[in-house]
């Protein structure tokens, strides 16, 4: 054999190794090209190429499954339908609320851990369904968490904002930041005077570093919300009037998904404002029902989320609005 054909042959065998060997470690170890070129001693872009051979050759097949229990084509729906980045819809499953609440948060928690990396600054909201999502959570990459309404009154003591956060933090294993004060106080003053503290204050100083957060909707009544619930009855009653139908963070919208600040309530508030919230590049909603399907459309209008994960029941009331 010439040497020529024998040197050939050599290149082409370790070319395999190497498409084997990189190909392994992008789509099963999760390395990055970088590392995959480190390890090989070849530049990332012959890697790239490499990875690129082996979905070619067949060396690597990539099979597409459709998840039991997400309808795809509602997703698809409401996305082109309300011009969303990404939704999630789960199948209607029979059950109590909590058990419903309980699929939309497994839903959540596998999405974060899908997405979520080391550099992140999440902010966490609360709500039932929040709290069912935590439950779901095991290991995070340790990003920042950030805490962004304060804490909401409720007979179920272990369904808290600061419970929410500390369990993802735990998860996360990163920087934590907690709001330790109460979301609603009697006036703008004492609110002002608790926003000043320092340990609130650096909590609050973190909501404009946010990259993504994940909130919960209120529906507005008494029982669908507990910011509503929390509040005298006589600014309820003027938020009502004012065409109240959610709240997200606290900051209460009407159907068309303008703020309502009815009664000075956002003075009162240590919550992320509005403004904050739209600034931040990734908001995840979660919320699910036909009940919520209202508060869910005026939040879809507000412009306030990019992404949102609901149940089938809401999400056929959304698109026959």
């Amino acid at each position: 054999m010439h040497p020529l054909d024998r040197s050939e042959g050599h290149a082409t065998r370790l070319q395999v190794v190497n498409t084997v060997l990189a190909a392994r470690r992008y789509f099963l170890d999760g390395a990055s090209k970088s590392e995959i070129a480190q390890e090989l001693g070849i530049s990332r872009f012959k890697v790239a190429r490499l990875l690129e051979a082996a979905r070619r050759d067949g060396v690597v097949r990539i099979e597409i499954g459709t998840p039991a229990d997400i309808d795809l084509d509602l997703s698809g729906e409401l996305i082109s339908r309300y011009g969303l980045r990404d939704a999630l819809v789960v199948r209607a499953i029979e059950g109590t609320d909590e058990f419903k609440r309980e699929q939309l948060g497994r839903a959540c928690a596998e999405l974060l851990t899908e997405t979520l990396e080391a550099s992140d600054v999440l902010g966490i909201s609360w709500g039932r369904t929040l709290h069912s999502m935590v439950g779901h959570l095991t290991r995070l990459p340790g990003c920042t968490v950030v805490q962004i309404v304060g804490s909401v009154p409720t007979l179920e003591l272990d369904i808290n904002s600061m419970e929410v956060v500390r369990r993802v933090a735990d998860c996360s294993g990163g920087p934590v930041y907690p709001l330790p004060v109460p979301l609603l106080v009697d006036s703008p003053e004492m609110a002002a005077a608790l926003r000043s503290d320092p340990h609130v204050h650096k909590t609050i100083a973190m909501f404009d570093r946010l990259t993504i957060a994940v909130v919960g909707i209120g529906a507005w009544t008494a029982s669908g919300s507990t910011v509503r619930s929390a509040l005298p009855e006589d600014l309820a009653a003027a938020l009502d009037a004012a065409g109240a139908v959610a709240d997200v963070c606290s900051n209460v919208l009407d159907s068309s998904g303008r703020e309502i600040r009815a009664g000075g309530l956002p003075g009162r508030l240590i919550a992320i404002s509005p403004e904050q919230l739209r600034a931040v590049p990734d908001v995840v909603a979660i919320a699910g029902g036909a009940a919520k399907a209202p508060a869910i459309l005026a939040t879809l209008r507000s412009g306030l989320i990019h992404r949102l994960i609901t149940d089938e029941e809401a999400a056929r009331l959304l698109l026959t609005s």
